[in-house]
C-alpha cells in the first residue's frame, strides 16, 4: 500500500496515491475508464462526436467512426492521439489504435456504461423550463407572494424562485414523473421514491442489517436475509466491516476476555459461539491490534509469541 501522508492533500493527488496503492492491475483498470470517460477532453468534442472509443484490449484503443473523412484524418493522426492518451493517463496506456465496427457487447466491464453516458447526452432542464408557460392563475399566484416583506428585492427573488417551481412542476409532469409512494414529491418514472425518501429507506434497511449482527455476529448472508430479506452481500459486507472498526476501538488490547472482545471475533470472523477457541481469539484480535484500543505505553509482541508457530491447525512441534 501507499503511504499515507499525514499533511493535507489535494484530491487530485490523493487519488493517484490512492490508485497506485490497490495495485498495478487496478490502476491500468482504473486510467483505462479515466481515458475512456474523458474522450472528449483529450480529441475535442468535434472528434469524440464521431469517433466513439470501443474498449482496449491488448493494450490498443479500438475506435468507430461513421465518418470516412474523419477516420481518414484520424488515422494519419495515431501517433498524435496515442501520445495524447498516453500523457492523459499519466502513463503508457496504449501502443496503437484501431478503427473497426462498433462493438455491440465491451469485453471490459463498466465500458458499456461509459458509451452509452456519452451517446446520450444530459436533458438541458433550464432551458426546458424556460419554455414552460403557466397559467394566469399560477403567475397571479407567484405575484401575491412577499406583500408584507419589507425588503422588495427578496420578494422579487422568491416570486421568481416560485415561478421556477411552478415550472419545473409542470415540467416533471410532462415528462411522466409521479409521486413518491412515502412523501408525495415528484420523481422519475423508473424510480419508485424520491431521493430523500430512498435514503431514508436505505438507512432504514441498513440500520436493520446491523441490528440483526448485533443479536447474531456470526450471522452470514443467508441467515440475515431471513430477518431483512432485501440485505445483499456487498451490504452486509460493508456493514460488518463499519460495525468491526467500531467495536474495535472500544476493546483493549490486551483484552481476550470480556463480552466485547468475543463478540468482535464472531463478528470479524463469522464465527458462532461453539467454535470460538482461545486460539481464534488471539489470531483475530492480533490481526486487529492496530484498530483496538491501546494504552500510550503498548508495546506490539512479536507475532509468534501471541500466535503458534505454523500454519493454523497444524503446529510445529
Amino acid at each position: 500500500m501507499a503511504k499515507r501522508n499525514l499533511k493535507l492533500e489535494k484530491v487530485k493527488d490523493i487519488i493517484p496515491h490512492w490508485v497506485k496503492g490497490r495495485g498495478g492491475a487496478f490502476a491500468k483498470k482504473f486510467y483505462a475508464h479515466w481515458v475512456l470517460w474523458h474522450w472528449a477532453d483529450i480529441v475535442g468534442e468535434f472528434n469524440a462526436k464521431y469517433a466513439e472509443p470501443q474498449g482496449i484490449r491488448k493494450d490498443i484503443l479500438h475506435l468507430y467512426c461513421g465518418n470516412a473523412t474523419l477516420r481518414n484524418e484520424l488515422m494519419m493522426m495515431q501517433e498524435q492521439i496515442t501520445q495524447m492518451v498516453n500523457n492523459y493517463a499519466g502513463q503508457r496506456m496504449i501502443t496503437g489504435i484501431v478503427f473497426g465496427r462498433r462493438w455491440e457487447h465491451p469485453d471490459t466491464a463498466e465500458i458499456d456504461e461509459i458509451r452509452i453516458a456519452h451517446a446520450a447526452p444530459e436533458e438541458n432542464w433550464g432551458r426546458e423550463r424556460r419554455k414552460v408557460v403557466l397559467s394566469a392563475e399560477e403567475a397571479e399566484a407567484a405575484e401575491q407572494l412577499g406583500p408584507a416583506v419589507q425588503d422588495q428585492e427578496i420578494a422579487c427573488k422568491a416570486r421568481q424562485l416560485y415561478k421556477k417551481h411552478l415550472q419545473m412542476e409542470k415540467l416533471r409532469e410532462a415528462k411522466k414523473w409521479h409521486p413518491c409512494t412515502d412523501c408525495g414529491t415528484l420523481c422519475p418514472p423508473e424510480k419508485k421514491w424520491c431521493p430523500v425518501c430512498a435514503m431514508k429507506r436505505r438507512e432504514q434497511l441498513l440500520a436493520s442489517i446491523r441490528q440483526v449482527l448485533r443479536d447474531i455476529p456470526w450471522a452470514r448472508c443467508k441467515e440475515v436475509q431471513e430477518y431483512v430479506p432485501l440485505c445483499t452481500p456487498k451490504l452486509l459486507n460493508e456493514q460488518r466491516a463499519i460495525m468491526v472498526q467500531q467495536l474495535a476501538s472500544e476493546v483493549d488490547v490486551n483484552d481476550k476476555t470480556s463480552i466485547k472482545a468475543m463478540n468482535l471475533v464472531m463478528l470479524c470472523r463469522c464465527l458462532p459461539p461453539e467454535h470460538l477457541t482461545e486460539e481464534e481469539i488471539a489470531r483475530t484480535l492480533y490481526g486487529l491490534r492496530f484498530n483496538l484500543h491501546r494504552p500510550k505505553d503498548y508495546k506490539a509482541p512479536k507475532r509468534y509469541s501471541v500466535i503458534p508457530l505454523g500454519k493454523k491447525g497444524k503446529r510445529q512441534s
